[in-house]
């Protein structure tokens, strides 16, 4: 296995090339060997001339990563995951393959990507504003009675919940009981091929969901339900406008989509904070203003501008860090009674960027949370199993939370990654509690459930290993 070989997991995002990242397409360009689900590559044909392709069907998960890490004998290898590798993909399999096989971790890199949950609310114009539970109704890996507490410990928060495969051909039933678990008049997004050609989006609600066969006949494997929660903003978007709000990802050029550089380079004014103006600044010749004064103020200022732009028929972007959808400032200028149709560009999450930083920790369900008010909810779901990720914390708050977690479960805790003066570490939640992190601005990661750390990275362990011998 030539040292100098790399193996590249890389998030190729939901589907459409623009929806991909600059990063994700150079790993798989420097790639000579590519490996992946038969669809998937089929969404990444335009990159595969001259590479040598492995492919399998549905159920192969294992022989992909094995065949991905025996490759790397011959080559460099690209092993693809729809959406993100971090989130029900690829990223801990090919770490705890390459760790069977003795490889160097650092020969391994995880390459964020767009997400399909977040890419379906910034379509539909959903901002989450304090938090969201991400769980996958797929019986194959976990137990249902686990699926089944997770769900109930949502609802009973209050929390939007996104439901990753909600309902195949033979498994019908975990869609209905999920639907019952949260209120009746849950408002509910359906949405089904996100980012590809057949895409289709629909508000309802759970109780219409329960009471229509024929609604439900429309959900399929490749669909998401997002169910409302405390704090969701519904706002209205377009899949095209003059005024777009663009994710930038956590920081570092590479995490830019497609379309957010097609927006930016065609933006006759760019609006957003000085940094994110500094990332994007020789992308256009278009002006770049920020704004100074309270938050308010300054969204206000930034959607009259770029309405005023749009108004004499160029196009303008708003920035934001990360994904739209994610904690940001979007909901502001998204009231729907606005005159101003606006196009919601998404991007790679700040919570993505910091999984990857730190190897696989997030390959089960998760929890996110805008801050550390809810440091009891957040110990309650990491005691549930979910992984769980808190923004903005200061190393006191990140203490009061550590307090209620298994002192063995992996942790990351990072700031500013992908920018300049990147912090980041992986200890136990009991290591990190004695080393009394101070500071503010953290997001604090705490695994999936079945995790551990390996040559300080952390690998969550999905469920493969209780249906493959390996």
């Amino acid at each position: 296995m030539p040292s100098e070989n790399k193996l590249s997991i890389v998030g190729i995002g939901p589907g459409e090339r623009h929806l991909r990242t600059a990063q994700a397409e150079d790993a798989i360009k420097r790639a000579d060997f590519v490996v992946g689900y038969r669809p998937y590559l089929e969404l990444i044909a335009d990159l595969l001339p001259g590479k040598k392709v492995v492919s399998s069907s549905m159920g192969k998960e294992v022989d992909r990563a094995k065949a991905a890490v025996d490759l790397l004998r011959e080559g460099s290898v690209a092993l693809v995951s729809s959406g993100d590798p971090n989130i029900y993909g690829m990223a801990g399999l090919g770490l705890e393959m390459m760790e069977m096989a003795g490889g160097a971790p650092d020969r391994v890199e995880i390459v964020p990507g767009v997400t399909s949950f977040t890419a379906a609310a910034c379509r539909a114009g959903l901002v989450f504003r304090e938090s969201v539970a991400v769980i996958s109704l797929s019986d194959l890996l976990t137990p249902w009675p686990e699926i089944e507490g997770r769900l109930r410990i949502a609802a009973e928060q209050g929390m939007p919940a996104a439901l990753y495969n909600p309902k195949s051909k033979r498994r019908d039933w975990q869609l209905l009981k999920a639907l019952m678990i949260f209120k009746e008049k849950t408002a509910a997004l359906v949405a089904k091929d996100v980012g590809r050609p057949r895409e289709e989006l629909f508000w309802t609600t759970s109780g219409s969901l329960l009471e229509d066969e024929a609604l439900r006949e429309r959900i399929d494997m490749t669909t998401l339900v997002i169910l409302d929660g405390r704090g969701a903003f519904r706002g209205e978007a377009c899949k095209e406008a003059r005024v777009n709000i663009v994710g930038i990802g956590s920081g570092c050029k590479g995490q830019l989509t497609i379309e957010a550089e097609s927006l930016l380079k065609g933006s006759a004014k760019i609006f957003g904070a000085e940094r994110y103006l500094h990332l994007v600044g020789d992308l256009s010749s278009g002006d770049k203003v920020d704004h100074s004064g309270p938050c308010p103020e300054r969204m206000a200022a930034r959607f009259r501008e770029a309405c005023a732009v749009a108004e004499k028929g160029g196009r303008a972007s708003i920035l934001t860090g990360g994904d739209p959808s994610i904690f940001s400032s979007a909901w502001r200028i998204l009231d729907p009674r606005g005159t101003c149709n606006i196009h919601i560009s998404p991007g790679v999450s700040a919570f993505s960027a910091v999984a990857a930083r730190a190897g696989a920790p997030l390959v089960g369900d998760f929890a996110l949370f805008s801050g550390p008010n809810d440091a009891k909810s957040a110990a309650l779901m990491a005691g549930a199993g979910f992984g769980v990720a808190v923004y903005n914390a200061r190393g006191h708050e990140i203490q009061l939370i550590l307090q209620e977690i298994d002192p063995m479960r992996p942790c990351a805790l990072a700031r500013d990654v992908g920018r300049e003066g990147e912090e980041a570490m992986v200890l136990t939640a009991g290591d990190l509690l004695e080393a009394r992190p101070s500071g503010f601005r953290f997001t604090l990661l705490i695994a999936s459930a079945h995790s551990y750390i390996r040559n300080g990275r952390i690998i969550a362990r999905r469920g493969y290993e209780t249906k493959y011998s390996y």
